[in-house]
């Protein structure tokens, strides 16, 4: 009778790399709650009214932006948010600061306790690490909420 072997994972990858590198130079320089409201809309415009989409905008030390992290998608009233996930894609890239920004489908612009929670959470644990969460920014078709607008960063 034959040995039958089954296969494992690292039979097929000895090791996985992943290399960061600067495709173009950042152009787009966020300067205020606006601007990323501005900046950001055309990446939730399909989504807006159906589900619940979390974007993490990572930016250099000129607040230009150098990546765009699409997070997490959800339902039509709610998203897992992985604060390890943002630190650790934060972290690959060398990034500065990263401004949390996230949909709501109802048109609510009132942030959730969980809203609140999360980006408070994610403001402290990204500060271990030196990283500034410069702000977490609710958005709909009509407007926006920007939590630094309103005192809470």
């Amino acid at each position: 009778m034959k040995d039958i072997r089954i296969a494992t994972f690292k039979d097929f990858v000895g090791e996985l790399t992943a290399i960061y590198r600067r495709t173009e130079l950042p152009t787009f320089q966020i300067t205020s709650s606006s601007s990323v409201r501005e900046f950001i809309y055309p990446y939730f415009d399909d989504v807006m009214d159906d589900h619940e989409e979390v974007k993490v905008i990572h930016l250099n030390r000129k607040n230009q932006v150098v990546n765009i992290h699409h997070l997490t998608s959800g339902t039509d009233n709610g998203c897992l948010i992985s604060t390890k996930d943002v630190l650790r894609h934060a972290i690959l890239i060398k990034t500065s600061s990263l401004i949390l920004v996230h949909n709501h489908p109802s048109g609510n612009l009132n942030p959730s306790e969980a809203d609140k929670q999360i980006s408070n959470k994610l403001r402290e644990a990204s500060k271990l690490v030196d990283i500034s969460t410069l702000d977490s920014i609710i958005i709909t078709r009509e407007g926006y909420y920007s939590f630094a607008d309103e005192g809470l960063f």
